[in-house]
């Protein structure tokens, strides 16, 4: 008995391991999907993207109801007709929708011996549904039970859609399970179960109803029986009556049937022959039956063709439509194109133009600079000029003790300047020397040092007394160069230097902007250094020139007047140079400006080139691949024709063979007619037999029909005794009379009762047994579902032990921490037990996951689908924006999972996160360029690598 209730005996089909995977869905008229669309799915994770509003979900939409979803409201419809694609402006409505569903089986895991199942379920918009199992129509009930126990159905965990999860997780305790029982394989338990139950409910009333009717019976039963005694003994005289009358009304019929055996010999030989003419008949129209299917054939064939022909012709138009297209857009191109090529002229002139006023804004900034060292030469003639007169205005008698006092300090502090002068230049010569000769500096580098060295010497101060001195911080030669804003400061202070010097700074202001020029006029031999060496040697030659002054002290009274005239003079001179010497250099400050304006804008044009022509290059791209767009469709057109002009050759012979043959049926049609004629009169002679055998017939009726009136029987099943008959009619009527009197004197008999007793007995032992046969269909019933309780009680304590612990481990992978559990509300009664769920987040207290965040809960949803996974992975598994509540780290951890499931199982998510998608192999792109049509994009990842730069290819 155990055996029999084992889960194959049950026919209980279990998902035993194996491979297999979602191959491809093709769509049509579904939804947004106005045109058919095939989907192929590889293994591994495949990420559906698109912006929100392109038809993404319709996909999953789509496999939900080809898996048999009823619900309206989950296909987000009014109506189950509304999933066939209504129509747009520039689209007319669908009256079908179809979706098929391709599943590998290469190894045989499911029932169906095939490499591929393929499920398809179309509507019409009259309402009506249809499923098919690899072509053959089918039940839905069928195609579920096909899928029971493996995780793939329209309410199991191979379809997870946004809000999904958390549903689950938020329904209540009972409603649950149905997660835990699918993966436990006890689907089909449940349903087997509830059916052996409700047998056995239904064994159990039948009992109660046999037995009362059982004991009504019997007590029919034994009154039946004496009355069946009494009924007997009158059937013994009914019968003798009945033998004699029979034998009397047999005699009669012999007669009758003589005369009507003559009738119906010339009756056989008129139907011989119109059964020959019949046959005829028949063969010629048998002949043009088939004759009529040829004809048909050929113009069914005929028909497919001229329809070939109009699609052909139809899809050459649709060609021409397209060449016209593409031509138009390479029209566009070429436009584009010409216009890129006048503004890459022009960008050409521009820039020219632009180099051109560059150069001559160069050429007047040098002949500024040449007019610059012009003045300041004249600057520093009419300085030394000045100052000679001066000493000499000044050298007066009154004043000759105060001037040679003032003269010996001026010798003191123009020794000490020029110390502390020699010394700064020196270490100024010594730095640049080194760095320009040992560094290796390219020319970048040599500017920037350049520049350290020239900050240098900021860091020289020259009191108001004349005497020079490092600043008050005492920082090196290495420091200055770092701190290039006291330059400002240090110019002010270099002024007093002396007048040389300030042609230097003067000089180094008006370059400071342009610092390889700045280094090349230091280090010329007209340059700085040069310049303070030669003010050495004037230091040296005043000191010379003071002592000689003082000697000549006396001559200078007479000149005095004279020289304060010419001191006058040289002053106002001196002050128009600086005036025109200030002038000259806002104007080589302009012109600098203005080339560095000039140059940018100059750059400027250059980057707008380098645009235009990238803009170029890219339409003379576009005009190629249209080129070849063109020349794919023309010769496709030619293929077309080719194939016209072969189905125009096949339909001229089809006509001519439907001419030939209606010319063989008009001859067999005359044939027909003639034998029409001959049949119709054979008919006429034939009835008018009949009606003399009816005549005769009528007769043997009536005698029939009076001896079963009488006698309630049928005098036919007596016609074997008409020839054995012995009696003369006389002696048959005497005794009959004799029979009726001992009938007579039997008084009321129930005539029934014998039959009435033998369906009664017949009843009575039929309850019995049935009753005996009910009895052990409730202990076997009762032994069965107890068996599939315990099995799938079993099963499922297993599965959800399982399951418990591999959910904690999810949610501490996920949380980073923390405990999970699921508990039964009634451990007793496991297989309607509800679950409840209690989760405690790192930080937090153990509790209810109904009072957890929406984070929290939509983190613990997958924690409860990849826990279910570890136990029993579905073949495949759609998952619908479940990412979308998740943060970044959370996100992170989730890629983490899915890529190590992805191994077992095959995922298509649909996202818009660019970690999850960073996961995937294969990429699926919906897009709605046309509004109101989905249009499906693929690439492959894997091929990516491999080199293969090929954008998204669609389909």
């Amino acid at each position: 008995m155990t055996s029999c209730l084992l889960p194959g005996a049950l026919g209980i089909m279990r998902f035993t391991g194996g491979k297999l995977f979602l191959k491809r869905i093709e769509i049509l008229g579904f939804k947004s999907f106005a045109d058919r669309t095939v989907i192929e799915f590889n293994e591994g994770i495949s990420a559906l993207l698109g912006p929100n509003g392109c038809g993404k979900s319709n996909i999953v939409d789509a496999i939900k109801w080809v898996l048999g979803e009823q619900s309206v409201r989950n296909m987000r419809a009014e109506r189950m007709d509304d999933v066939i694609f209504s129509g747009t402006e520039s689209r007319k409505a669908l009256n079908v929708a179809e979706v098929t569903l391709v599943i590998a089986n290469d190894q045989g895991i499911l029932e169906i011996e095939r490499p591929e199942i393929a499920i398809k379920r179309r509507i019409f918009r009259e309402g009506d549904s249809e499923y098919f199992l690899n072509g053959a129509s089918v039940r839905l009930k069928e195609i579920r039970e096909l899928f029971f126990d493996t995780g793939i159905g329209k309410s199991a965990y191979s379809v997870m859609e946004q809000g999904r999860i958390d549903q689950v997780l938020s329904n209540k305790p009972e409603e649950r399970r149905y997660i835990f029982e699918e993966a436990a394989g006890i689907t089909k338990y449940r349903m087997r179960g509830g059916e052996a139950e409700r047998k056995l409910v239904r064994t159990e009333e039948n009992m109660v109803q046999v037995e009362n009717i059982l004991h009504e019976v019997h007590r029919n039963y034994e009154t039946l029986k004496k009355q069946t005694d009494k009924t007997l003994e009158y059937r013994k005289f009914k019968e003798s009556v009945f033998s004699l009358d029979r034998d009397l009304k047999l005699l009669q019929w012999r007669d009758l049937v003589k005369s009507g055996e003559k009738k119906s010999d010339r009756l056989k030989s008129r139907e011989d022959k119109y059964r020959q003419v019949v046959e005829k008949i028949n063969e010629i129209k048998t002949a043009l039956a088939t004759e009529l299917d040829s004809v048909n054939e050929m113009e069914s064939r005929l028909i497919e063709s001229q329809k070939q022909l109009y699609g052909m012709d139809l899809e050459k138009e649709n060609q021409e439509e397209q060449v016209k297209n593409i031509r138009e857009r390479r029209n566009e191109s070429d436009e584009t194109c010409k216009s890129a090529r006048t503004r890459e002229k022009n960008a050409v002139v521009s820039l020219g133009s632009l180099n051109k006023l560059k150069k001559n804004r160069e050429t007047d900034l040098a002949a500024f600079k040449d007019r610059i060292k012009e003045i300041e030469g004249n600057i520093s003639s009419l300085g030394k000029t000045i100052s000679a007169a001066e000493e000499r205005v000044n050298g007066n008698a009154d004043e000759t003790l105060r001037t040679n006092n003032s003269l010996t300090g001026e010798e003191q502090t123009r020794e000490a300047l020029g110390d502390d002068l020699r010394s700064l230049t020196d270490d100024i010569v010594r730095e640049l020397d080194r760095g320009l000769k040992d560094s290796g500096y390219d020319r970048s580098a040599r500017r920037l040092l350049a520049q350290s060295i020239l900050d240098s010497l900021g860091e020289l101060h020259i009191r108001s007394e004349g005497r020079a001195r490092l600043l008050s911080d005492q920082k090196n030669l290495s420091d200055v160069k770092k701190t290039p804003e006291l330059l400002s400061s240090a110019y002010e202070d270099f002024l007093n230097i002396s007048k040389s010097l300030t042609e230097v700074l003067g000089l180094f202001m008006e370059y400071r902007d342009s610092e390889a020029d700045f280094l090349e006029e230091f280090l010329a031999p007209e340059g700085i250094i040069t310049r303070k060496r030669d003010l050495d040697e004037k230091i040296t030659a005043s000191a010379e020139k003071t002592r000689k002054l003082k000697e000549h002290l006396g001559s200078l009274y007479d000149e005095k007047t004279v020289l304060t005239l010419q001191i006058t003079e040289s002053r106002a001179s001196l002050e128009e140079l600086r005036v025109a010497q200030a002038r000259t250099t806002t104007q080589s400050a302009a012109a600098e400006d203005s080339l560095a304006s000039l140059a940018r804008e100059a750059e400027s044009e250059e980057t707008r080139l380098d645009e235009i022509r990238q803009q170029l290059a890219g339409e003379e791209a576009r005009i190629r691949s249209l080129d070849e767009q063109v020349a794919a469709i023309l010769l496709k057109r030619e293929e077309l024709e080719k194939t016209q002009d072969k189905l125009r050759k096949d339909m001229a012979g089809l006509e001519s063979g439907i001419s030939l043959e209606n010319e063989k049926m008009t001859g067999r049609e005359s044939n027909l007619k003639k034998l029409t004629v001959q049949r119709g009169t054979l008919e006429i002679e034939k009835e008018r037999i009949r009606l003399e055998m009816e005549h005769i017939e009528n007769e043997i009726k009536l005698l029939l029909e009076d001896f079963r009136d009488r006698n309630s029987r049928d005098l036919n099943d007596y016609s074997d005794l008409r020839d054995s008959i012995r009696l003369s009619p006389k002696q048959i009527r005497e005794k009959l009379s004799s029979s009726r009197s001992e009938l007579k004197g039997l008084g009321q008999v129930n005539l029934m009762a014998p039959e009435e007793f033998k369906e009664v007995a017949e009843r009575h032992d039929f309850l019995s047994n049935q009753l005996e046969d009910l009895k052990k269909a409730r202990e076997h019933l009762s032994l069965v579902t107890e068996e599939i309780r315990k099995e799938s009680a079993s099963l499922f304590l297993k599965t959800f032990k399982e399951i418990r612990e591999h959910f904690h481990d999810m949610f501490r992978r996920l949380f980073g921490g923390g405990r999970a559990e699921i508990r039964l509300v009634n451990p007793d009664d496991p297989l309607n037990s509800g679950l409840e769920i209690y989760a405690q987040p790192p930080g937090k207290k153990l509790e209810n996951i109904s009072l957890l965040s929406g984070g929290e809960k939509s983190l613990c949803g997958v924690a409860l689908m990849f826990a279910t996974f570890q136990v029993k992975p579905s073949p495949f598994c759609i998952l619908d924006e479940i990412d979308a509540a998740l943060d970044e780290a959370n996100i992170q951890r989730f890629v983490s999972l899915l890529a190590e499931f992805g191994a077992k199982s095959q995922f298509v998510v649909i996202t818009h996160n660019k970690k999850t998608v960073s996961g995937a192999k294969t990429l699926l792109g919906v897009t709605m360029q046309e509004s109101g049509v989905s249009r499906l994009i693929t690439m492959r990842l894997d091929e990516q690598e491999q080199g293969n730069e090929e954008p998204f290819k669609a389909d």
